[in-house]
């Protein structure tokens, strides 16, 4: 038996051997089509999130010098995917929103300047009375992304599964709480454009599907683009798919090196005016090309719509991408993504006239390696521009002989100078730099650290919350208690932060606080007829045992 075990050990070594040396010796891409066949048969080298499956289209100068299809439309009739076909364009939705919004705003029946409680008078006064119409459009509201319905309970299963009217998920969004004072900080918030869909609806006295067909699809000629019921998305638009990387044995025997498995179905009304469209590649291109012509709205309002507010994100479109820009210093675009329901969307056009779109029925694309290969090739360039000077933080010692805080900051002041907006560094890059100074014995700079991340980055719950349980499994169990705190100050009507401070105090033995932080959960989880009340409850009741002893 333990010679079998031995051989086959060797075979597996023998066998991961052999791919790497035919991963080093294969020859890079040199078209755009090698490059996309690369990506959808990648063997084991999956570089882009999954295996592409989907359609891609690249124009110069106003004409295609790319277009086609890749993979399964579906897996299991094993149906190709072609040009035409149509898929969920996710959060590219929003541009759509924005445009249709900015065409009321053109026929003077939406101000910019209104708040949203002229349009939606049932909300609370909170955000009716000080939220604006160009704020939602800019994500500066203060509302939250979806996991700001996870605070009052709501499961975003369950969520997306349930069926909305308009007005109904207005209420449901006017539960939620406010993260930051409305106007102060960029947060990207698919519930404000939720908003911006009822208030498309009330104003126009149509529905959304009815308003975006009337102004957008037949004007633009669009074949294949709308918002569709639930019976026409899963007749007529590409199943989508997740991929899961596999690992060891599993990873040699597995297609691709993962596991593909089909996405959970989503409702459209929780889609909606955020990330409910679908649309297939030509039409995405005729779309982009009536944008810069103005066919659809005057250029005044366009120069409006694409005027870079904070962070860099216009109305439904983001001005120079920081990962993009990372990647080539020389560039300069106008992009957004999409990902939902196991569909991903890219639409990029750039100021050189280069423009790329890729639609795909696999849920995890890396949008940012995608765009960035093909406008290099698309152009004829090498790889070669990539902004230099991000100092290497492996270790204490490593970030320090590379320049330490000064090159850091020097590097994101040489990237915002690039993107003409104030870039950070990542919630990662962050995290990383206060474990190599906790690592190093230097508390006083993590903590430091870790009062910048809060101040500049403006965390949401989820974040927060995950940074808390990192330290907590750590070599540095007690550095968590500042995010937890920081959590339950900033979101105080949240169960799950509460019982996460209490979680925190029970592996401290500080029992008797953390009773009281868990009791505070459950208080607050009766009243929202929380999903996990009964988590809570059993975590209360662990705390009280060991407080009793």
């Amino acid at each position: 038996m333990k010679k079998v075990i031995i051989r086959i050990c060797l075979l597996i070594i023998i066998a991961l051997t052999a791919w790497g040396i035919a991963i080093a010796f294969k020859a890079e891409p040199k078209t755009i089509g090698e490059l996309m066949e690369s990506y959808e048969n990648p063997g084991m080298n999956v570089k882009i999130g999954s295996p592409f499956s989907g359609a891609v289209l690249v124009a110069k100068n106003g004409k295609i010098i790319f277009e086609e299809a890749y993979g399964k439309y579906n897996r299991e009739t094993q149906t190709p995917n072609t040009i035409d076909a149509k898929y969920g364009i996710g959060s590219v939705t929003k541009q759509f929103t924005a445009m249709l919004v900015m065409q009321l705003v053109e026929k003077n029946k939406i101000k910019l300047g209104d708040t949203i409680g002229k349009y939606l008078p049932y909300l609370s006064k909170e955000k009716a009375d000080h939220i604006t119409i160009h704020q939602l459009l800019s994500n500066t509201s203060g509302l939250p992304h979806y996991n700001g319905l996870q605070s009052i309970g709501l499961n975003l299963n369950e969520f997306g599964n349930k069926k909305y009217t308009p007005k109904a998920l207005a209420q449901l969004i006017g539960r939620t709480r406010l993260v930051n004072t409305p106007g102060a900080v960029y947060l990207y918030s698919s519930l404000g454009y939720h908003l911006l869909g009822v208030i498309l609806e009330e104003v126009s006295g149509k529905s959304y599907a009815q308003l975006l067909d009337e102004s957008i699809v037949k004007p633009l000629g669009l074949k294949n683009t709308g918002f569709g019921t639930n019976e026409f998305i899963a007749k007529n638009l590409a199943k989508g798919y997740r991929y899961r990387e596999e690992y060891g044995l599993n990873a040699l025997i597995a297609e691709n090196g993962g596991k593909t498995t089909e996405a959970r179905f989503r409702d459209q009304s929780t889609s909606y005016s955020a990330g409910g469209i679908h649309s297939s590649v030509k039409d995405l291109y005729i779309w982009s090309k009536a944008i810069k012509s103005y066919k659809i709205l005057s250029p005044e309002l366009t120069k409006k719509m694409l005027t870079p507010n904070k962070d860099g994100y216009c109305y439904g479109w983001q001005r120079n991408w920081s990962e993009l820009i990372e990647s080539n210093i020389n560039v300069r675009l106008y992009g957004h993504g999409g990902s939902l329901s196991g569909n991903s969307a890219f639409i990029a056009i750039y100021d050189d006239e280069t423009t790329i779109i890729y639609l795909s029925n696999r849920s995890n694309i890396k949008a940012d390696r995608v765009i960035h290969r093909l406008h290099l090739l698309a152009n004829n360039l090498k790889d070669e521009y990539e902004l230099k000077g991000y100092p290497t933080r492996f270790t204490y010692d490593t970030f320090e002989e590379n320049g330490g805080m000064f090159a850091l900051q020097d590097y994101f002041n040489t990237l915002s100078k690039y993107c003409g907006y104030v870039v950070k560094p990542s919630k990662n890059s962050m995290r990383g730099l206060m474990n190599i100074h906790l690592e190093e014995g230097k508390r006083n700079v993590a903590d430091s650290l870790k009062k910048v991340f809060i101040a500049t980055h403006h965390p949401e719950e989820a974040t927060l919350n995950q940074f808390g349980y990192e330290f907590l499994s750590s070599d540095h169990p007690k550095f968590a208690l500042g995010f937890f705190k920081e959590c339950t100050i900033k979101y105080p009507f949240s169960p799950n932060v509460w019982d996460s401070l209490g979680e925190a105090y029970l592996i401290y033995e500080d029992y008797e606080k953390s009773v009281a932080c868990h009791t505070k959960a459950v208080e607050i989880a009766e009243k929202t007829s929380h999903e996990l009340l009964k988590i809570f409850k059993e975590n209360l009741k662990e705390a009280q045992d060991k407080l009793k002893g």
